[in-house]
């Protein structure tokens, strides 16, 4: 029984680290802030791009995460407002040309942005 439980373990952790290793982490920057926020403040989410699949992390339930993505001309090719009640993740393809792209999320906690390209 705990060769088995210790397998399925390994097993588990091995989808996970082959999902982290194959998608490259965009870089995010700008203010999370904790002013005027009176409970527990949320981690800000993160976003990996594997190809065209964008995934955002989220390690905290968030409400009203505005998501967006532009091209290098200002275009929007996704946008969508994400609100989440327990800690996940949510992929989305995006329907785009190989090129750079500019990620954000808005909220009233703050505003980040973030770079990344598609190839």
């Amino acid at each position: 029984m705990k060769h088995l439980i210790s397998t399925l373990i390994l097993i588990v952790c091995g989808i996970f680290y082959t999902q982290l290793a194959f998608c490259d982490t965009i870089p995010i920057k700008g203010e999370w802030s904790e002013q005027d926020f009176r409970s527990v403040v949320p981690a800000p989410p993160t976003a990996s791009i594997e190809g065209k699949v964008l995934t955002i992390n989220f390690v905290n339930p968030l409400a009203d995460l505005i998501v967006k993505v532009t091209d290098k001309t200002g275009k929007v090719v996704y946008e969508e407002c994400i609100s989440v009640s327990a800690p996940q993740s949510k992929s989305v393809i995006l329907n785009a040309d190989n090129g750079d792209y500019t990620l954000s999320f808005t909220h009233e906690l703050g505003y980040l942005t973030g770079e990344f390209a598609i190839k």
